[in-house]
């Protein structure tokens, strides 16, 4: 049975994969880690609800690794359906907003669910 797989359509929300690399934070203390850091992350995130977006889930790599990224580039990724490039540039633009650039990374992949795995 052939298959016909025309130019790829623009989906109505974005699937977005965010890279999500510690850069900075190797370079701090334990208390700042908990007294500062990760309320901040944590803020930052819990922010990101306030957009139309829907977490479908998250990898982190921390099983089997330890330190910097490496190779790899990231320690984390989270997936999500975004409704529009605006929103996405919201989303790491948060992260400058709240300083916390300078102890983490976000990249974002655009794309879109696989057609043969999702209808």
């Amino acid at each position: 049975m052939a298959m016909e797989h025309g130019a790829p359509q623009i989906p109505a929300k974005l699937r977005v994969m965010i890279k999500f690399e510690s850069t900075g934070w190797f370079d701090t203390t334990p208390e700042d880690k908990k007294e500062h850091i990760l309320p901040a992350l944590n803020e930052v995130i819990a922010g990101w609800k306030q957009y139309d977006v829907t977490l479908l889930g998250t990898l982190d790599r921390d099983i089997l690794t330890a330190g910097h990224a490496g190779e790899q580039g990231f320690h984390a990724v989270f997936l999500y359906d975004i409704p529009d490039l605006q929103t996405i540039t919201n989303m790491t633009h948060a992260f400058r907003a709240a300083g916390i650039d300078r102890y983490f990374r976000l990249e974002a992949i655009i794309g879109r669910p696989f057609f043969l795995l999702e209808a």
